[in-house]
């Protein structure tokens, strides 16, 4: 029985860190997509890029790791800005062709970190090192530090959307964009920015992986296919929805790698999401 209450626990706090992965990567899908009505299949690569900044920052430079984190917000979400006005700022609205484009960015973005950084995968040292055991259960510090971080990166996001004027601004454009500029919303600025902070949030999220798996130019291919079941399954659009999905996948991916295999686990994984989608075909969040 104590073995039972321990796994139990274990795989709550894995599904709540994988839970922090996917819904930083899947939050900036849900903004591009809610303001921009675009679909960025490359959003992943800007994950990536967060790897490989902690790689870079921290690994081999030696920098605290949460200067690490904040650079990496604010290089790859100015990078996010500079490719949302040279690329996808004339795609607003096409979901199709802008999903076309984001494919091809997609070799340009992972061919560029293969030609910098090489094709072999990177390690990135382990930054909280120690086991935490209350009563009978133990989970390590690495873990939960990386949930706690997640938790207040999206505490964080939700202050800023909720409360100041920005924030506000992107929700009214997300709404009804014609009714946002009649009352003076800078389309062309918010839409860069809410671009901007979904790459900066993806690439947090490539930091705090990186140093629980490895970092590698084709680590967003499995983290992307994961985002856009998330935010289906949530409501496309929905913040709320994006934050159930995250934690709903989470605790599949957690709950199924503790008893069964990878494979199948991935399986588990695709039906829970045909059912509820079955019964639910906007999402957990979606509006009818």
């Amino acid at each position: 029985m104590e073995d039972i209450t321990n796994i139990f626990f274990m795989c709550i706090v894995n599904a709540l860190m994988f839970a922090m992965f996917y819904v930083l990567v899947s939050l900036g899908l849900t903004l591009v997509y809610s303001i921009l009505d675009i679909v960025n299949f490359a959003h992943g690569e800007f994950y990536m890029f967060g790897g490989f900044t902690a790689y870079v920052l921290f690994s081999k430079l030696h920098v605290n790791y949460f200067l690490t984190l904040a650079a990496a917000f604010l290089v790859v979400g100015a990078f996010g800005v500079l490719i949302e006005k040279l690329i996808f700022k004339r795609f607003r609205g096409m979901i199709l062709q802008s999903f076309i484009v984001s494919l091809g960015l997609i070799w340009i973005f992972r061919e560029l970190a293969r030609y910098i950084f090489g094709h072999w995968e990177k390690e990135i040292p382990v930054v909280f090192k120690g086991i935490i055991t209350v009563g009978k259960i133990s989970f390590s510090v690495e873990r939960l530090v990386i949930t706690i971080i997640g938790f207040l990166l999206i505490t964080g996001l939700f202050l800023f959307i909720t409360k100041t004027k920005h924030g506000r601004a992107m929700r009214a454009l997300a709404q009804n964009p014609d009714a946002a500029a009649l009352q003076g919303v800078d389309i062309n600025f918010i839409s860069a920015l809410a671009f901007g902070i979904g790459c900066g949030l993806a690439s947090m999220g490539g930091v705090l992986v990186g140093s629980y798996l490895f970092v590698s130019p084709t680590m967003g291919a499995h983290v992307i296919m994961k985002a856009f079941i998330i935010i289906i399954l949530g409501g496309l659009g929905s913040i709320p929805g994006c934050l159930l999905g995250s934690l709903t996948l989470g605790l599949v991916d957690s709950f199924g790698c503790a008893f069964f295999k990878v494979p199948l686990v991935e399986f588990i994984t695709y039906i829970v999401i045909f059912v509820l989608l079955v019964v639910r075909p906007r999402g957990l969040m979606g509006h009818e």
